[in-house]
């Protein structure tokens, strides 16, 4: 039986910053003829890169192409799709930031997933991540491109000198700023009682995984911990934007459907061909 999913996002510009660069995707894909059937999901955050705010530019239109990417589900292979969508992104970015000198430079990151009920193929490129929170323990489920991602992983330097380092907040790979990119995909197989968490570094940037743990342990139900999770964040200075997306998913009960809230903003941009 398909597990009831409950889903919910929500975006915050912080404390700081004027212009909110991030975008996200909490979208149901059972309804309609071309639907995946029920329990079908589609997830994402994008954090947006680049000055006179082209970064949310860039985050929106990535969340614009990977939804039209997945107007159609049926017969599709998850992993392939995601793959190809998000390969489509990185090009439509490319050729918008070469084309419109306002847009130069610009990039994003991208993290998402698509499922049905308790399988999900995973997508990433940058530093927003993934999260599954089981049984009381969070783990994180993508892995960073990012500078002090690499450093940990070599055993380069200490946290301390990373924290010191002017280049902490430097992304190795993101969509759009070159040619071609490498994206990561994987399965993933959840099960009643997961809680599937989407973030970009506004969040895990700032606020301890022991602490987003806790807020998740003590506030299941997804519009509520979306908005604890970044008021931690704010609490902790909120420099950035914050932006979270948060799936459970419950036992399945006769009758239920798929609840999820809708992408709430995206900046305007030129029809994608």
């Amino acid at each position: 039986m398909v597990p009831r999913i409950e889903a919910f996002g929500q975006s915050d510009a912080g404390c700081v910053r004027e212009v909110n660069e991030d975008n996200f995707v909490c979208l149901d894909l059972s309804a309609g003829p071309s639907g995946g059937g029920p329990g079908s999901f589609l997830l994402a955050v994008a954090d947006g890169i680049g000055g006179h705010a082209a970064g949310s530019v860039a985050s929106g239109m990535a969340v614009q192409i990977l939804r039209e990417g997945f107007r159609e589900v049926n017969g599709m292979d998850p992993r392939t799709r995601l793959d190809e969508v998000f390969h489509r992104v990185n090009r439509l970015i490319f050729e918008r930031a070469s084309h419109d000198p306002a847009c130069a430079g610009m990039g994003t990151t991208l993290t998402a997933a698509v499922g049905k009920g308790g399988k999900a193929a995973l997508a990433n490129v940058g530093d927003s991540r993934a999260y599954l929170f089981r049984d009381g323990d969070l783990r994180q489920l993508t892995e960073d491109h990012s500078w002090a991602w690499e450093q940990r992983r070599r055993k380069l330097l200490s946290e301390q000198d990373i924290r010191r380092s002017p280049f902490r907040s430097m992304i190795t790979r993101s969509l759009g700023y070159v040619e071609d990119v490498q994206v990561d995909v994987f399965d993933l197989l959840l099960e009643a009682g997961d809680l599937l968490l989407f973030c970009t570094d506004g969040l895990h940037g700032f606020v301890p995984e022991k602490r987003i743990a806790k807020i998740l342990h003590k506030q299941a139900v997804p519009k509520a911990a979306c908005a604890a999770l970044i008021e931690a964040a704010k609490k902790e200075g909120g420099d950035d934007n914050i932006t979270v997306v948060l799936a459970r998913f419950a036992e399945a009960k006769e009758g239920a459907t798929v609840r999820l809230s809708d992408t709430v903003r995206i900046p305007p941009f030129p029809e994608t061909k």
